[in-house]
C-alpha cells in the first residue's frame, strides 16, 4: 500500500466512532450504582382486596475481570415490605459484600450467574440470581447516534424441585437525544418493553403452592456515556397482571394479581 493510502486509511479510521460507542468498557475500576425499587401489589380474591407493598434500597458494586467475567456485591442493602402481617424489615447483614459472579459481555448480556444463597428471612423478598438480568443496557452492534432504533428479546427460564420460573422480555430501544452528566457526554435511550412471566413455588411459611401468569409493559430509558463505555442511570415504570392459582391442603383459590413496578438507578460519583 502507498504512503499516501496509508495516510487516507489512518484518517478515515480516526473519523469512525470509537469501538466504546458499542461495547462496555472493560475497565477494572470499581463501578457503584445507587438504586431504589418500588413495587405496589393487589391481589384480589373472593374476599376483596389485599394491597402490598416492597421498596429496595441498595448500592451496588460491579467489577469486571479477565475476559466476560464480572463480580459484584451489595454494599448496601434495605428492604421494607408490608402487607396483611404488618411491616416487616428483614436483617440484610448476611447478603453484604456476598459476591455473585456472572458473565457480562461487551454488549451489555449477562448469563452464568453464580450467587450466593441467602437466608429464609429474605426469600421471596430479594433473588440475587437474577438482580442483573435487565440491568445493563443491551448495546446494538452499530455505533450509537440519535435516532438509532433496535429490539432484543430474552428469555430466562429456571427449574428446580420446588420453584419454576420463566421470564420473556421483549424491548425497543431507541436513542432519543444527547445530555451532559457533568462534564460526561452522554445518551439518552429511550426503551418500551414487554413482559410476560411464569412463576410457580412454595408460598412462604404457608404450606401451599402458587403458580402465577403475568404480563404488562414497561417504559423508561437507560443513560450511557460512548465516550467512557459506562452505564450512567435508568429510569422505568410498568405494570404486570395476571391470574394466580394458589393450592393446599384446603382445596384450590383463583386470583388475580397486579403488581406496579417503578425503579431508579445513577452510578454513584
Amino acid at each position: 500500500m502507498s504512503r499516501t493510502l496509508l495516510a487516507s486509511a489512518l484518517l478515515v479510521a480516526c473519523a469512525l466512532p470509537a469501538g466504546a460507542q458499542t461495547t462496555y468498557s472493560t475497565s477494572r475500576d470499581t463501578l457503584r450504582f445507587r438504586e431504589t425499587t418500588q413495587l405496589r401489589m393487589t391481589m384480589t380474591t373472593p374476599q376483596g382486596d389485599i394491597p402490598m407493598s416492597m421498596e429496595h434500597r441498595a448500592t451496588v458494586a460491579v467489577v469486571r475481570a479477565p475476559g466476560d467475567s464480572a463480580r459484584a456485591w451489595f454494599d448496601s442493602l434495605s428492604i421494607l415490605s408490608s402487607g396483611p402481617q404488618g411491616e416487616q424489615r428483614p436483617a440484610t447483614d448476611s447478603a453484604i459484600n456476598a459476591p455473585i459472579r456472572f458473565s457480562l459481555d461487551a454488549r451489555g448480556r449477562v448469563s452464568n450467574v453464580v450467587a450466593p444463597k441467602w437466608p429464609a428471612s429474605l426469600q421471596g423478598m430479594a433473588d440475587p440470581s437474577h438482580h442483573f438480568d435487565d440491568y445493563f443496557l443491551r448495546l446494538p452492534a452499530q455505533p450509537l447516534r440519535v435516532g438509532l432504533a433496535w429490539s432484543d428479546t430474552m428469555t430466562i427460564t429456571d427449574s428446580t424441585a420446588e420453584r419454576f420460573t420463566r421470564w420473556v422480555r421483549r424491548t425497543d430501544y431507541r436513542v432519543e437525544r444527547d445530555t451532559t452528566v457533568g462534564t460526561t457526554p452522554a445518551l439518552v435511550v429511550r426503551t418500551k418493553q414487554n413482559v410476560s412471566a411464569t412463576v410457580a413455588a412454595p408460598v412462604p411459611n404457608q404450606g401451599m403452592r402458587s403458580e402465577a401468569h403475568l404480563t404488562g409493559d414497561s417504559d423508561g430509558f437507560f443513560v450511557f456515556s460512548p465516550k467512557t463505555g459506562r452505564l450512567i442511570g435508568r429510569r422505568a415504570e410498568g405494570k404486570l397482571e395476571g391470574p394466580v392459582k394458589i393450592t393446599g391442603a384446603m382445596g384450590e383459590m383463583q386470583m388475580n394479581q397486579s403488581i406496579t413496578v417503578t425503579s431508579t438507578m445513577d452510578a454513584v460519583k
